[in-house]
């Protein structure tokens, strides 16, 4: 038998269903709530699992804004979704937790469209389209496999909140911050309080309008998010390509430099708003480039002559 009988189970959902509407008060009744029992919290994560697993996302129509986190999105559809069958489901999902000896499996999320999930303790993850993560059994930890993910957590200096993406590994000290994973590197950027980047090597820290991207694991590029979230990076005498790689990062775009262009140094200030026709079109008047879209990438290329 489980000690979260069905009054903490019952109480468990109507906080996970609240979720959606809840304003700052709503929250501190939530935390207050999660903080009164160690039941609490181990309820409301078995409901939190239950509901990812048995409602994936629905397929966007039109999945191009993938850059875009929202921080609240709902999942629960209205409050048409019974509850007393979702009890059920969570009774059986306490029963396997237990006969596996009581502690919580990883949890793997793949988004088709931007969703977002909060923990027991309140943290709370927003997921772009296409992005995929996995959150520890520990319900501590992440790692972003692709795509950019944020998180706004629920600090605590005993147990620090760790993300790792790929072979970095980024720990919250208090903060709300964003974690993107492509194929040629990281982006983490920080809109509240603060982190640490490579704790365990490099402890870079990074604080509230700071960001970081590293590509081919090794070359870091410092850059500052304004207060309308636009991205603003230095370059100074890096090749287009290094240029173009960390755009891509940051737009969460495919941005590549044609070949007779990529290793040319570039110095200069770009600024990038999220609108990547505006922001492709502001790089190419920068450098003298011409920089073409083909449907599923920006090319940065000579300014005469055909791109390859």
């Amino acid at each position: 038998m489980t000690d979260i009988d069905d009054t903490i189970l019952d109480a468990a959902i109507a906080w996970h269903v609240r979720h959606a509407t809840m304003d700052d008060r709503g929250w501190t009744d939530f935390i207050a709530w999660l903080e009164a029992d160690p039941r609490h919290a181990r309820a409301y994560d078995v409901v939190s699992m239950e509901d990812a697993a048995r409602h994936p996302p629905p397929i966007a129509a039109n999945d191009d804004e993938d850059f875009v986190a929202p921080a609240s999105h709902g999942r629960w559809r209205g409050f048409a979704i019974a509850a007393t069958a979702l009890a059920a489901a969570v009774v059986g999902t306490i029963g396997m937790i237990q006969q596996r000896g009581g502690g919580a499996a990883p949890m793997e999320i793949a988004a088709t469209a931007p969703r977002s999930l909060t923990l027991a303790d309140g943290t709370r993850i927003a997921m772009a389209s296409g992005a995929r993560m996995t959150v520890g059994g520990d319900r501590r930890s992440a790692a972003v496999e692709s795509g950019r993910v944020t998180f706004r957590v629920t600090h605590d200096a005993g147990r620090p909140f760790t993300v790792r993406a790929g072979d970095w590994e980024i720990e919250d000290v208090g903060t709300i911050f964003s974690v993107t994973r492509g194929a040629r590197g990281v982006d983490v950027g920080v809109s509240e309080g603060s982190v640490l980047f490579d704790p365990q090597n490099n402890r870079i820290a990074l604080k509230a309008g700071e960001a970081l991207t590293v590509l081919d694991g090794q070359r870091i590029v410092r850059s500052r998010i304004d207060p309308d979230e636009a991205r603003t990076l230095v370059f100074s005498g890096e090749p287009i390509r290094f240029a173009a790689e960390t755009i891509a990062l940051v737009l969460g775009r495919d941005v590549r430099a044609d070949d007779r262009v990529a290793a040319m140094p570039f110095t200069g200030v770009v600024r990038l708003t999220g609108d990547a026709p505006r922001d492709m079109a502001h790089f190419a008047e920068l450098t003298g480039m011409r920089v073409s879209h083909d449907g599923g990438s920006w090319i940065i290329a000579p300014s005469a002559g055909p791109a390859r």
